[in-house]
């Protein structure tokens, strides 16, 4: 099937096109694509980075968060390119796809500021740490819990349990993890 595009959206293709064009990867540098027991390549920090700064690495995204409030359609052509290109957007796709678009959505302006602006411009790799031993992935039955303290060290969480088959912890800075806070609440 041949989808046609109305001509905003071919122009916003072929600015993509042009930029792609303008910055090509050294296949030399990328020719190997890293294994998920890799640490992120150098080369694949500095292309998301370049990516964030020209607003293309989540075009639908404003331009202060690495986008340039792109319509679905031409989010769609994007990642179009992308694929016919065979160009990775990022190696930490947890990280910019499930937790800095949920800083991005739901987090204060600190937060987006502190921890989805240096995940999204792959200063800081993030993970998510969701399964536990026995439970899987059923968040329903997660029993890693987190108790609120206050000391001198200020208001903050104690964490206490287990993650198992966390992709990407072992070269992640930080963790999205997943705790029970009230153990009293229903599980759904």
């Amino acid at each position: 099937m041949q989808l046609t595009f109305d001509a905003d959206v071919e122009e916003f293709r072929a600015e993509f096109a042009a930029f792609l064009d303008a910055h090509p990867l050294d296949a030399a540098e990328t020719g190997e694509r890293p294994q998920s027991s890799s640490d992120i390549p150098d080369w694949a920090r500095r292309w998301q980075r370049l990516l964030f700064d020209n607003g293309w690495l989540l075009p639908g995204n404003p331009p202060e968060f690495g986008g340039r409030n792109a319509t679905l359609l031409q989010q769609y052509v994007y990642l179009e390119e992308l694929s016919r290109r065979r160009i990775y957007q990022s190696f930490n796709p947890q990280g910019v796809g499930i937790i800095a678009a949920s800083l991005l959505s739901f987090g204060t302006p600190e937060q987006k500021q502190r921890w989805a602006v240096p995940i999204l411009r792959a200063e800081i790799t993030a993970s998510l740490g969701m399964s536990e031993p026995g439970a899987g992935s059923d968040l329903a039955s997660l029993k890693t819990r987190a108790v609120l303290s206050c000391d001198s060290a200020g208001d903050h969480f104690v964490v206490n349990g287990q993650k198992v088959w966390t992709s990407g912890a072992h070269h992640a800075d930080v963790l999205l993890t997943f705790v029970r806070t009230d153990p009293d609440a229903p599980k759904h």
